[in-house]
């Protein structure tokens, strides 16, 4: 391994830590808590580095188009969300990861439903499951985040599990490669990480395989065991990751995509409660018209008047239909002019 000389800042808040390989200044915005403050002092450290890198392959334009993309597309995000976000803020990180590889032995059993057979009873249709059992192999790669506390952040860690990463496009880690990004330190050891992160993903990789592989909508009681011919050994290599965090109703948003391009971006869901409000008021409505769809023909059965309870069972039944569609239609407008009015105040913003 090799080590290097580094710049440190930390933030006063949650005490997140950015590293350069220049020395920073002016002002920065923390990407775990998103405090924004001035660098008034740099702390010169000194930590091992990986002996491989996998580096950026995309600018932080794309980042930036797709996070826009991304919260233009959202149904009900807030329409004055430009005075929320600043893409200038974007960072490139580096994240010190382990890459784990290797195969996979997945023992499984369940019960499946075979074709619906007919009883001997009234000849009725009824399902019936079969217990079956049995073995599926295969590989696995994958990388995990080596860091942990305020200087990753849960929902970075949560990021990292979902990435799908295949072991190509790496190269030998070289100072420079690090040049106008940050990057992050490693506190963990392989087998740490492996042990904290790496068996819950191994085995979410393998239930998700075998149950595609059973090819069944209609499994019950799925159970599995998974071992590896691993020992938690993993390659230690510096990952490229894009970052952007903005603060909605108190709390702290964030917004990640995969440095090589290979994994689309993925953020926090807004929503604001007024707009969703307002374009879901016309279901609530709907369903006073439904209750009273029905009400109506049966009262008007009891009172013995059969013919204006049908009459009146299909007028409300019309009724009923119609502002169904009307709701759909009212909800869909909201969204598409929110959208537009998104669109319009954050396309000067990227």
């Amino acid at each position: 391994m090799n080590s290097l000389d580094f710049y440190r800042v930390e933030c006063p808040k949650c005490h997140g830590q950015l590293n350069s390989a220049a020395p920073l200044s002016g002002q920065t915005a923390c990407p775990f808590c998103g405090t924004v403050y001035h660098i008034t002092a740099n702390m010169t450290q000194n930590a091992e580095m990986p002996e491989q890198i996998v580096p950026f392959a995309t600018l932080a334009g794309d980042f930036c188009y797709s996070a826009w993309k991304m919260l233009i597309d959202e149904d009900y995000a807030p329409v004055d969300i430009s005075g929320l976000i600043s893409f200038e803020s974007v960072k490139g990180v580096y994240l010190p990861v382990f890459f784990y590889e290797g195969k996979y032995e997945c023992t499984w059993s369940c019960k499946i439903r075979q074709a619906p057979v007919d009883t001997d009873a009234g000849k009725s249709r009824k399902k019936n499951y079969c217990q079956q059992n049995g073995v599926s192999k295969g590989k696995y790669s994958m990388v995990c985040i080596a860091c942990e506390g305020a200087e990753s952040g849960k929902e970075l860690a949560d990021y990292v599990r979902t990435l799908d990463y295949r072991g190509d496009r790496i190269k030998s880690f070289l100072p420079q490669d690090l040049n106008g990004y940050f990057f992050l330190v490693r506190n963990r050891d392989d087998r740490q990480t492996w042990k904290q992160w790496g068996e819950d993903v191994l085995n979410n990789m393998a239930q998700k395989k075998t149950l595609m592989k059973l090819q069944n909508n209609d499994i019950r009681d799925f159970k599995c065991s998974v071992t590896s011919d691993g020992s938690g050994e993993g390659q230690f290599i510096f990952y490229p990751v894009w970052m952007l965090n903005y603060q909605y109703e108190g709390g702290l948003n964030h917004i990640f995509m995969d440095g090589t391009g290979r994994n689309g971006v993925k953020g926090t869901t807004l929503i604001d409660r007024a707009l969703k409000a307002r374009a879901e008021k016309p279901f609530t409505r709907l369903k006073f018209i439904a209750a009273a769809a029905i009400a109506v023909p049966f009262l008007l059965l009891l009172a013995g008047w059969t013919f204006p309870a049908i009459i009146a069972l299909l007028a409300m039944g019309l009724v009923f239909f119609g502002y169904r569609y009307y709701a759909r239609w009212h909800k869909n407008r909201v969204i598409r002019k929110a959208r537009r009015e998104r669109e319009k105040c954050l396309q000067y913003k990227v």
